[in-house]
């Protein structure tokens, strides 16, 4: 039986052990030196501003981890899914289209059952323009953020190891995990929800061979959920969302304190988003043997 050959002649394992310890390490290093250094004062969760800071400064330890190993292992960008060249494509816009398709699913199955309303607007004048540009840039950013540091790289390494869809399983329960003990108010129904989502977003790389569309998913359910449809989080309202809203009824319903994300509703929209998907676009793209044999 021929050897296997690992990129940078290191298992999958090992790899991903020393993207991880790069990444903590820096994370740690930056997060000392800012304290020192600048003295943050906390404030609202959910302001936009402040999401897009701390978003963008997460950002850099995964890249330059990334670009490291990236070297050790002779791969491009593109190797680990991340749209160089066609980041805002049609890729992309086509997971505006969905992203914002599914939370308005969402809502409007809500609404649909007397749960919530629109009273008014919350905004008007200066600060509407002002808080849709921010909450545009700060849904952008934590779409971008996110998706690149928990479906780049590691789903890669992972799935060069054990397969893709157990590697994308591996991930979902990890990302749900880490909503769910990290975020105040949490409760099973969103460990689930964010798990079956972060699912999905593997899904669709496996569709498209590029993180364009769940980036763009991303950022337009949030944009959506948190201040378009002016929706909590956390047990937050967005500083500055659109809506003034009523949410009225079960917390299984509505979501509760964790918003319309961990609505019992969502499970409708999750299972449409899989099918329609699948059924959109059934070929496979992602790259590697393993995962191709895995998705037949």
């Amino acid at each position: 039986m021929a050897e296997k050959h690992y990129p940078g002649g290191l298992h999958p394992g090992w790899r991903l052990l020393i993207w991880l310890a790069m990444l903590l390490g820096l994370a740690a290093l930056m997060g000392f030196a800012i304290v020192r250094l600048f003295h943050p004062a906390d404030g609202p969760f959910l302001d936009p501003l402040r999401l897009t800071v701390s978003d963008l400064l997460g950002l850099i330890p995964a890249v330059i981890a990334t670009g490291v190993m990236m070297r050790l292992e002779r791969r491009t960008w593109r190797d680990y899914y991340w749209p160089t060249r066609d980041l805002f494509g049609r890729w992309f816009r086509r997971g505006l289209i969905w992203g914002f398709a599914a939370i308005s699913a969402d809502i409007g199955l809500i609404a649909l059952a007397g749960a919530y309303r629109i009273n008014g607007f919350a905004l008007s004048g200066a600060p509407l323009v002002q808080f849709t540009l921010l909450w545009l840039l700060a849904s952008l950013t934590i779409g971008v953020v996110e998706e690149f540091i928990y479906r780049a790289y590691v789903l890669r390494t992972l799935a060069d190891a054990i397969g893709f869809w157990p590697a994308a399983i591996v991930l979902a329960v990890f990302f749900g995990a880490l909503h769910y003990f990290t975020k105040p108010f949490e409760r099973w129904e969103d460990w689930v929800s964010v798990g079956l989502l972060a699912l999905f977003m593997s899904l669709t790389v496996l569709r498209t061979g590029t993180l364009a569309f769940a980036i763009g998913w991303h950022a337009a359910f949030d944009w959506g959920a948190i201040f378009f449809w002016s929706g909590r989080n956390a047990g937050e309202y967005a500083h500055g969302h659109l809506f003034d809203t009523t949410w009225r009824g079960s917390i299984h319903l509505t979501g509760g304190m964790l918003g319309p994300e961990a609505s019992w509703m969502m499970a409708i929209v999750i299972a449409l988003l899989f099918a329609g998907f699948k059924a959109r676009y059934p070929a496979a793209r992602f790259p590697g043997l393993a995962v191709h044999s895995a998705d037949s």
